[in-house]
């Protein structure tokens, strides 16, 4: 028996190939439709009869998903589904010829597939096929070998319990790609998804940090649907769309770890064994010269990507404010550079300070207009587009330090022009007086800035304190 375990893989599997709903290529075909002219018979679809219709192979049916991709499904004692068109003749027997080679190795390797399971075939040529097996029953994705999670493109896990969150999203995209047969067999739970769908409203409405993927009006619009939607389960357009929710749910509780011992109750905690990023002493040199904001930036970078989740709204709230910072600047920048040349053009202040104020103006309106340009509508991407994004930028030792560079410059650049600007004054004093009077006016403002309540309220706690032993009058002790 050993002996046969040993070579089955190589006799009966070997054209098969593991992949899963994500790795299919639903919506990345490049196939291309040519539409032509046709004649309309007399009667057509009417009095007449129609065109003798395409035949397939025996057994199989045709279903329609309500997005309109056509798929066919095989019901015998093995299940079988493919969106594999099967009008084509090569087409037909491709998915014939692995079906059976599928059912061969099935009966030698003495596996008991459930009545409640179904076979997803779909070859890629002559040679190989993708498969995968689905259980409504247990909500699960499975496979006739050993299969390895990186090899399938599913997130590492920490436990059994928590894998099972991995194979339900996978079943529930299945369900979502295939709702227009077996309608009366699934076993959808829709009062558990919508309870599901009201405590992620109120957790939006009661924390501003909660994990939950909709925010509280999605949550409410998404509870209308799923109670229309119970009422119509005979219907292939609900069934589907229970199923891409309770998709999402999976993959929440996927991300946040869900019933295991470290469980993600906030958006921006860590709970993953990862190293924290070092900016380095020239990072944090150059963001002190640009007052922080670098940092202030690299931090927030940091906390829409915790543990390489990230969340769209918080995103997309994020984009919009950089957007309106840089749009700020940007106008504010041009005024100041107004002002600059009409100083200089009258010459009544240093040269030297208005040349460079007017190059931090430039370097403001040049940063504002490149992000403002290349971020146009970052405000509007989903979840994968952003964590590509923040995946692309975060370097592995260092974090987001050149993406949080570009976002401060705008900002920064202007807040310098706006320093050396008012360094015109100082100019303007010393000329109109003397270089003594500059001096005291410059020494008095920086006199009634230094924090002298605060050293006034550390002396005091430092100083000992002298209590009067006699009570004020109308104070008893007790």
């Amino acid at each position: 028996m050993s002996d046969i375990q040993l070579t089955l893989p190589e006799l009966y599997l070997s054209g098969l190939r593991p992949t899963t709903p994500v790795l299919t290529s639903r919506y990345a075909s490049k196939k291309q439709s040519k539409p032509g002219n046709m004649i309309i018979t007399p009667g057509l679809f009417s009095y007449a009869r129609e065109r003798e219709p395409s035949y397939l192979p025996r057994g199989w049916l045709p279903y329609v998903q309500p997005e309109g991709q056509m798929y066919f499904a095989f019901e015998d004692d093995l299940r079988f589904v493919t969106d594999a068109y099967l009008y084509m003749r090569e087409n037909q027997d491709r998915v014939v010829r692995f079906a059976t080679a599928t059912r061969k190795a099935i009966e030698v390797l003495q596996i008991a597939i459930p009545a409640t399971a179904e076979i997803y075939l779909l070859p890629y040529d002559d040679d190989e096929c993708g498969y995968y097996i689905v259980d409504h029953a247990t909500h699960a994705v499975s496979w006739l070998e050993a299969v390895d999670l990186d090899q399938l493109c599913i997130p590492d896990v920490v436990s059994d319990s928590h894998l099972r969150y991995a194979l339900a999203e996978l079943y529930w995209q299945h369900v979502e790609q295939f709702p227009s047969h077996r309608l009366q067999r699934l076993s959808l739970a829709v009062d558990d998804l919508i309870a599901v769908f009201i405590h992620g409203e109120g957790d939006h409405l009661t924390s501003s940090n909660s994990t939950f993927p909709y925010v509280a009006k999605e949550c409410k619009h998404f509870t209308r649907v799923l109670e229309a939607a119970k009422q119509r389960l005979d219907q292939p357009p609900s069934v589907c769309i229970v199923a891409r929710l309770w998709s999402v749910v999976s993959r929440h509780r996927l991300q946040t770890h869900y019933a295991q011992e470290r469980a993600r109750l906030s958006r921006d905690q860590l709970i993953l064994d990862r190293a924290e990023p070092r900016r380095g002493i020239m990072f944090a040199g150059v963001s002190r010269a640009l007052f922080d904001i670098p940092k202030t930036y690299a931090e927030s970078l940091e906390r829409l990507f915790s543990d390489e989740i990230v969340y769209v709204n918080p995103w997309r709230d994020f984009m919009r404010g950089c957007r309106e910072e840089w749009q700020q600047y940007l106008t504010w920048s041009l005024g100041l550079s107004i002002l600059n040349a009409l100083t200089l053009a009258m010459s009544q202040g240093s040269a030297t300070i208005g040349h460079l104020s007017l190059a931090c103006c430039a370097m403001t309106l040049l940063s504002s207009l490149f992000l403002l340009l290349r971020y146009h509508d970052a405000h509007q991407w989903c979840a994968d587009q952003a964590a590509t994004f923040l995946s692309s930028r975060q370097d592995a030792s260092s974090g987001y330090r050149c993406t949080a560079l570009t976002f401060s410059a705008p900002k920064a650049a202007f807040i310098w022009a706006a320093f050396l600007a008012s360094l015109q004054t100082l100019v303007w004093l010393q000329r109109a007086t003397s270089v003594y009077a500059l001096g005291a006016m410059v020494g008095v403002v920086i006199l009634a800035a230094l924090p002298w309540s605060r050293w006034t309220r550390k002396a005091s706690a430092i100083l000992p304190r002298w209590r009067s032993e006699t009570e004020p009058e109308g104070i008893f002790k007790v």
